[in-house]
């Protein structure tokens, strides 16, 4: 099988770290200086969202001998920026794993989406217990199988819809866990830690953290005074923050979605307590 990988950014080097050292497979990269694209049997698009049109477009008019299959790895974007590949094209292209059992063989181009739900920075080699989501041909699919049972990672199909919550879930988890990590960071080097200090400290605090829900529901891993019904630690908090209005905003915010999740806990603090903390994330 041969895979063009379209854009070299984080997730184009990512996935060429992957596929290299399979067996039977042959990478191309496309380059976007580059003015043709190869004849192959996958094009990989992995460029930013505002690009994948374009290469859709290019890909459209590519002409090569054999059918080809599209599959972009952007988390947002649906599976239908792909459709106007989907035509019959040629006479039919197959490949074969007799180790591995996968057989490909079609006289149409197919699409899908395969998408890593993980952030994926540059020095990122490994898929090893990442998850990848993926829609579309169900033979792409079965080869999306493949590929991750030969890295180490998981795939989970989904539908249309659950696409796009995955993604807004991974933004939340991952993309906003990195800026509260950082405001923490910013807040504690403001007080004077030094930076050695505050990664011991966060290491210590959302790491640990991080590790215990892996095991425990998130009831059982809820401390702090929100759930004490610490209200004279909560003021004194406040008081503390009340000049810095971007922390302090965090800080409310993030306590009032607190009582809302412990509101539906057995063990919280009683009604009027709650009432009491509500006020003050309030004022």
């Amino acid at each position: 099988m041969s895979v063009c990988i379209i854009g070299h950014g984080r997730v184009g080097k990512f996935f060429e770290a992957l596929l290299m050292p399979m067996k039977g497979i042959r990478v191309f990269i496309k380059h976007k200086h580059e003015p043709r694209y190869p004849a192959v049997d996958v094009f990989l698009i992995c460029v930013q969202d505002q690009w994948v049109s374009k290469v859709v477009e290019e890909l459209t008019v590519h002409e090569q001998d054999q059918v080809f299959s599209a599959v972009h790895c952007s988390g947002i974007l649906p599976l239908n920026v792909l459709s106007s590949l989907a035509e019959v094209n040629g006479e039919g292209s197959r490949w074969n794993d007799n180790n591995n059992g996968v057989r490909y063989e079609s006289e149409f181009n197919k699409i899908a989406v395969l998408h890593p739900l993980a952030p994926i920075n540059s020095q990122m080699v490994s898929a090893e217990n990442i998850l990848f989501d993926a829609i579309g041909d169900p033979e792409l699919l079965l080869i999306f199988e493949h590929w991750c049972k030969n890295w180490g990672a998981r795939l989970i199909k989904v539908d249309a819809h659950q696409k796009k919550i995955l993604h807004i879930a991974a933004v939340m988890s991952c993309n906003y866990l990195t800026t509260l990590y950082g405001m923490v960071e910013d807040f504690l080097e403001f007080e004077q830690f030094s930076k050695v200090e505050v990664r011991q400290i966060l290491s210590a605090s959302m790491g640990r953290t991080l590790e215990q829900l892996d095991d425990i529901s998130v009831e059982k891993a809820m401390t702090g005074p929100i759930i004490r019904g610490d209200i004279d630690t909560i003021r004194e908090h406040l008081a503390i923050l009340k000049d810095d209005q971007q922390r302090l905003g965090l800080y409310k915010n993030l306590g009032n979605s607190t009582i809302d999740m412990i509101s539906k806990f057995k063990c919280k603090p009683s009604e009027e307590t709650i009432k009491v903390m509500r006020a003050l994330f309030n004022r």
